[in-house]
């Protein structure tokens, strides 16, 4: 240890994320503690084979770069990586002038092959922070998004009316409709779906500001494919 000795502590804990009963992924966490706070550590685990893992596992991993390197067929040792680089930048009083990113996961919806969820990264030292969506087709691997939905003139037109009341400016583009997190009940039924529109025409020092457009599942249903729908009922 350079400069002085630091006292880091580590634990490692595989929880469910929130509330949600997820049936085919966890979120691995690990944790150091530096200068009396803990700076926890996330990872994405799928809980059982799937032909599609490693592609999926690939997609998640690429929602920033955080790694001068390819992705991690194996959680575990991503998440070992973050903690390895963490430890180093600590060790180098370093930690703030590299903007470390720390990555946070949050499941939405896993059920029926149907898997929605977000990547938020919180950069250390500055205020910037961002976060992605996803809804993946278990079945087929591929991270669905706007497909999930059918009459996009006719959603989006809504959405832009529902916009009016949080920023009359914003003109949402099909990429809104890709930005979505299914909400639920406390037994994992489906209540509705939030768009989440990035007022991608303004930076700020904390990245894109964002703006929830809310729809109940009787005023969205109409606007699922019905393939999907189907699965989602």
């Amino acid at each position: 240890m350079k400069n002085k000795m630091l006292k880091i502590a580590t634990l490692f804990l595989l929880l469910l994320s929130g509330s949600l009963k997820s049936q085919t992924v966890q979120i691995l966490k690990d944790s150091v503690l530096y200068e009396s706070n803990y700076y926890v550590l996330e990872e994405v685990k799928f809980k059982a084979g799937n032909r599609h893992t490693i592609a999926i596992y690939g997609e998640i991993q690429n929602a920033f770069d955080i790694f001068n390197k390819p992705s991690f067929e194996a959680p575990e040792k991503r998440i070992q990586a973050k903690k390895d680089t963490l430890l180093e930048l600590i060790s180098n009083n370093e930690l703030r002038q590299a903007n470390y990113g720390f990555e946070q996961y949050k499941i939405f919806y896993d059920k029926n092959q149907l898997l929605n969820l977000s990547v938020h990264l919180q950069s250390y030292g500055s205020p910037f922070e961002a976060t992605r969506y996803y809804c993946f087709d278990l079945n087929t691997g591929k991270n669905i998004g706007s497909q999930l939905f059918i009459n996009h003139t006719a959603l989006l037109k809504c959405i832009k009316s529902r916009l009016k009341k949080q920023n009359e400016k914003l003109q949402p583009t099909l990429k809104a409709l890709q930005d979505f997190k299914i909400t639920t009940d406390s037994k994992n039924k489906i209540t509705g779906i939030s768009f989440m529109v990035a007022d991608s025409e303004n930076y700020r020092n904390s990245g894109y500001e964002q703006f929830e457009v809310v729809f109940t599942w009787k005023e969205i249903q109409k606007y699922i494919a019905p393939s999907f729908k189907k699965r989602m009922i």
